[in-house]
């Protein structure tokens, strides 16, 4: 999921932000699936200074636990989050 939001911002010119952390795993199917560990990770990025999370939509907040003050945006599928990333929502 991070390297697909990489080659979208790159191609678009459109930058992530700075605080901005994404993580997931992309299917062939387009679905984003949760990654282990999804409330540590949330945790640690947090305590290191970012914002953002860009996950896939089965991590919601209160199932990772404390974020820390992050916001959590999430995707079901690949199309949303280019569609997001690319400001067509």
């Amino acid at each position: 999921m991070a390297v697909a939001a990489a080659l979208v911002s790159a191609l678009s010119e459109r930058p992530l932000g700075s605080g901005t952390i994404v993580f997931g795993e992309l299917a062939l199917s387009g679905e984003l699936r949760p990654v282990a560990h999804s409330g540590l990770r949330l945790r640690e990025a947090a305590k290191l200074g970012f914002e953002k999370a860009l996950v896939p939509a089965s991590v919601t907040a209160k199932a990772s636990g404390d974020t820390g003050g992050m916001r959590l945006s999430s995707y079901a599928r690949l199309a949303n989050l280019v569609d997001q990333l690319l400001g067509r929502n």
